[in-house]
């Protein structure tokens, strides 16, 4: 047994019990080129109670690019989300404008009748200004 066979060995590098978390940084992890292995995820799948009692999901990668794989997921990243400016003062203290999401909450609980409550206005929390922004067309 060379140093090549310890360099594919596989080593836990970190430990999730729950399968998005998991999958999330197995996805950051692959998009940067590591190769990756969950280890129990269909037990945290399927009895999440086992999955426990077995120690969770194990993220497994090859013991040659460990290191990296931690530096990469000790890394913030936060999640990116468009910033809405307000039109009439610039300001991006800006918050969705949701009038109807009570009814809507109590007619899907009460009466088991779905109603959507989101609606596109926004509010200027600065200057209070609401205004319906502008969908970018596709290209």
């Amino acid at each position: 047994m060379g140093a090549s066979s310890g360099e594919n060995r596989l080593v836990t590098i970190d430990r999730f019990y729950h399968p998005t978390e998991a999958h999330i940084a197995a996805g950051r992890l692959e998009a940067e080129g590591i190769p990756v292995h969950l280890f129990g995820i269909h037990h945290a799948s399927m009895n999440w109670l086992l999955s426990t009692a077995l120690g969770g999901i194990q993220l497994k990668v090859p013991g040659s690019l460990a290191d990296e794989a931690r530096r990469i997921l000790a890394t913030e990243h936060p999640i990116e989300s468009p910033e809405e400016i307000c039109p009439n003062c610039q300001s991006s203290d800006t918050s969705p404008l949701s009038a109807m999401w009570r009814v809507s909450f109590l007619a899907t609980n009460l009466l088991s009748l779905p109603l959507p409550w989101r609606r596109s206005e926004r509010r200027c929390e600065s200057c209070g200004h609401e205004w319906t922004p502008q969908e970018e067309s596709d290209v």
